[in-house]
């Protein structure tokens, strides 16, 4: 579904750029002056919208399939939240399931996503493939690193530094700006053991911040669109006819 959707941007565009092409303008001085135009009295180009139209509705019937249903409004927020919660869960979950899927040797014991990438709410009633594209527009891979104890402690002292974030398989209590009494798997983190974190290639490269993950013993480009995992794992839940139902369960808290 998604293939089909980056393929009628793609023809989309290159109709659009061969007309704007297809004439030769020559420059000429001018006198400026300012008038506004309303969009409402502008008249569209009936050749571009019939060269589009098709594709564009096209694309609109795929982004607005529904893959969820809530039962609320979920909203971001610190220092846990229903909706970062689901998000993480699902994250953990379905990066488990590509693990398995493609080999890797290591298999996820935290996720996380960068609070700042989630863009949007989950309204309550359905939620479509536009949805998830509006909450993360951006590009970002999934990426599995394999990280020392202690670099998975300073990792989640920062997350507590900035008040808490989208954590999933970890709980910790924020103690000054850090992370207090962690435990993944609902075991104590040792500092000379190996932990798996599944995140995005941002974050992995150091984007806000998070320089300590460029220390990983071991990193895993999945090659697969946080977006796009998000959308499959919504849609296989959906049509197994579960509601999107996420609770507030304590795993970050302050002190």
């Amino acid at each position: 579904m998604l293939q089909s959707i980056k393929r009628s941007l793609l023809i989309t565009l290159v109709f659009l750029t061969s007309l704007s092409c297809s004439q030769v303008f020559q420059m000429q001085s001018s006198e400026i002056s300012n008038h506004m135009v309303s969009a409402d009295n502008m008249v569209a180009d009936e050749r571009i919208t019939s060269l589009y139209l098709p594709y564009k509705m096209q694309l609109d019937k795929e982004m607005d399939i529904v893959i969820g249903k809530t039962t609320e409004n979920l909203v971001k927020g610190k220092p846990e939240s229903k909706l970062t919660n689901y998000l993480a869960d699902l994250m953990l979950d379905e990066s488990r399931r590509v693990a398995a899927n493609n080999g890797p040797t290591i298999s996820p014991d935290v996720s996380f996503l960068n609070y700042g990438g989630i863009r949007t709410a989950f309204p309550e009633g359905d939620i479509t493939v536009r949805k998830v594209f509006e909450l993360m527009p951006f590009e970002n891979e999934l990426v599995l690193l394999e990280l020392k104890g202690s670099d998975m402690q300073a990792f989640l002292d920062y997350v507590a530094s900035s008040g808490g974030d989208c954590v999933g398989g970890a709980r910790f209590v924020i103690s000054g700006e850090r992370a207090s009494g962690v435990k993944i798997d609902n075991k104590e983190l040792k500092a000379d053991e190996t932990y798996c974190l599944a995140t995005s290639d941002y974050v992995a490269d150091g984007g806000d911040n998070y320089s300590m993950l460029k220390n990983a013993v071991k990193r895993i480009n999945t090659g697969e669109k946080i977006r796009d995992v998000i959308i499959r794992y919504m849609k296989r839940n959906h049509m197994a006819g579960q509601i999107i139902q996420p609770e507030l369960d304590g795993r970050i808290t302050n002190e």
